[in-house]
């Protein structure tokens, strides 16, 4: 195995780390994130071991009038069947028994501290293939929400851009390519809508396994041993019911608060909030009232709303102006103070980028019959 700078804990960062527990001092976990999505998925086992397998109705049986001394036609429902994937994540630690031996007082803080990195990197990666997973470009990957949703044509695909005012609407991308576009996503969770999967025969969740000690080669071919962890999750995303989400897609992130800045969206060369029908205004209201009402009337009562830090932001601004959007806090899933639009809680994602693609007519739909 080749062991390269970065990869593997060094002799230096176990000092630094010892000096540190000495001094009382813990790691600041800069590179952690708020995904509220994983708290809320349920996960169902799969029943196939390939995947999880489900079955659509696409067509109801003809219904006919009966006449006296003449049959009625044979008719039947119609269906589709559509077999979700599971990818496998992984993350595996090595660390020289030589190090063990040299800070014994310090080296079991240290290997728990990598192992809290390791576990939220596991969770940054599930989250973010929940929203962009996409396995026509990497086939370990399952299908996310954003890769199933991303045709106007989809009747639960709402384009952003048509209920912005003004005329700063452009879709050219910055000279670093950045496009500034995002999305809010609207999911009902449940088991015969959309929920989470993992493999048949097997425990759902997160998983650490502590290898022991074994005999491994460095990048010269030469022996030594290490201490190993090895954490897994496998998982993947199931959508029984493609009326159970609806993706607000194409928002402009310059048009919201700005919140890594701590300043407005700049509306007239002024910092200031954005109000009705000025230039760049986005009508929060009339785009989550009608993505609310594209869910089923059985499914809305357990629909949540996903976005990142910027389009959480932009919600609350806009709704100190009572023309706009109608927000309140409440609980939700345990927690206090969740902002709710409509009375739907909105949990805050920032896997969530501000850089998607522009969605346009002509992408596909979720359902991926075979």
């Amino acid at each position: 195995m080749s062991y390269a700078v970065g990869d593997v804990g060094t002799l230096a960062e176990i000092q630094e780390w010892a000096r540190s527990n000495k001094e009382d001092t813990t790691t600041i976990e800069l590179m952690n994130q708020t995904n509220d999505i994983l708290d809320h998925v349920p996960f169902r086992e799969s029943n196939t071991y390939k995947g999880h397998e489900t079955r659509l109705r696409t067509g109801l049986p003809g219904i006919y009038f009966r006449q006296l001394y003449r049959g009625t036609p044979i008719s039947k429902s119609q269906y589709s069947r559509v077999v979700e994937g599971i990818g496998i994540l992984e993350g595996r630690m090595e660390l020289d028994v030589l190090e063990k031996q040299l800070y014994q007082s310090s080296f079991g803080a240290y290997r728990l501290s990598e192992g809290k990195a390791f576990m939220e990197a596991l969770r940054q990666k599930a989250a973010t293939l929940f929203f962009y997973g996409d396995h026509a470009k990497l086939a370990d990957e399952f299908d996310g929400f954003a890769t199933r949703y991303c045709d106007l044509n989809n009747p639960h695909v709402i384009d952003a851009s048509e209920f912005t005012y003004g005329s700063n609407n452009e879709d050219e991308a910055s000279e670093d390519g950045e496009t500034g576009l995002t999305s809010m996503y609207l999911v009902a969770w449940g088991p015969d809508s959309a929920h989470g999967i993992f493999p048949k025969d097997s425990v759902g969740g997160l998983k650490h396994t502590d290898l022991g000690t074994y005999t491994t080669t460095d990048n010269e071919g030469r022996k030594l041993e290490v201490i190993a962890d090895l954490w897994q999750w496998s998982l993947g995303l199931c959508v029984r019911d493609w009326r159970s989400v609806v993706r607000i897609c194409n928002i402009k992130t310059k048009y919201l608060a700005n919140t890594l800045t701590g300043t407005l969206a700049n509306v007239n060369n002024e910092s200031k909030v954005s109000s009705t029908r000025e230039d760049g205004w986005i009508n929060l209201k009339d785009l989550t009232i009608i993505a609310k009402s594209k869910i089923p009337a059985g499914m809305r009562n357990r629909a949540v709303w996903y976005c990142n830090p910027q389009v959480l932001a932009g919600l609350e601004i806009q709704s100190s102006d009572t023309k706009n959007v109608h927000l309140h806090y409440g609980e939700y899933f345990g927690v206090q103070n969740v902002p709710a639009i409509h009375s739907r809680p909105v949990f805050e994602c920032e896997c969530i980028t501000n850089n998607e693609e522009k969605v346009t007519a002509g992408g596909s739909y979720p359902e991926k019959s075979e």
